[in-house]
C-alpha cells in the first residue's frame, strides 16, 4: 500500500483535505495502523473483465487496471483524538484495490456514489 517516495513534510501534516463527492463520485478515508506513518498509500480501480495473473491473492476473476494514485499518511488531530489518516477526496464510483507495496494487492474496498468510505487497515 505504500510507495518508497520517503518521508513527507511536516507541514504537510497539517493540510485540510476537500472532499467533492456527488453524482458518480465519492471518497475514501483509510485509517492505517502506524507501521503505515509518514508515508503513501496506493490504490487502483479494479475491473470485473477477468484474471490477470493475481490468483495469488485471493482476487480471482479480476484484473486491475494499471493507473494508481496515491496519497499520504497524516496525523489528523480533533478535539476528541488524534489519528493517522489517508483521504483520497474524490474519485470515480466503484471498486479499489488498496496496495500493501509495489507488488502486493490489498483489501479491495468499494466507493459509494455521493458517500464517504471509511476503513481501517492494520
Amino acid at each position: 500500500m505504500t510507495a518508497e517516495h520517503g518521508a513527507l513534510e511536516a507541514a504537510a501534516a497539517c493540510a485540510s483535505v476537500a472532499l467533492d463527492i456527488g453524482a458518480g463520485s465519492g471518497a475514501l478515508i483509510l485509517y492505517p495502523s502506524e507501521r503505515f506513518r509518514a508515508r503513501e498509500i496506493e490504490i487502483s480501480r479494479l475491473d470485473g473483465h477477468g484474471p490477470r495473473g493475481l490468483e495469488d491473492h485471493g482476487h480471482r476473476g479480476h484484473e486491475w487496471h494499471g493507473h494508481r494514485v496515491h496519497t499520504g499518511v497524516h496525523e489528523r488531530t480533533t478535539q476528541a483524538r488524534s489519528r493517522l489518516t489517508a483521504i483520497f477526496g474524490s474519485l470515480p464510483a466503484g471498486e479499489y484495490v488498496v496496495w500493501e507495496d509495489a507488488t502486493t494487492a490489498g483489501p479491495v474496498v468499494t466507493v459509494g456514489d455521493g458517500v464517504v468510505t471509511e476503513i481501517h487497515l492494520s
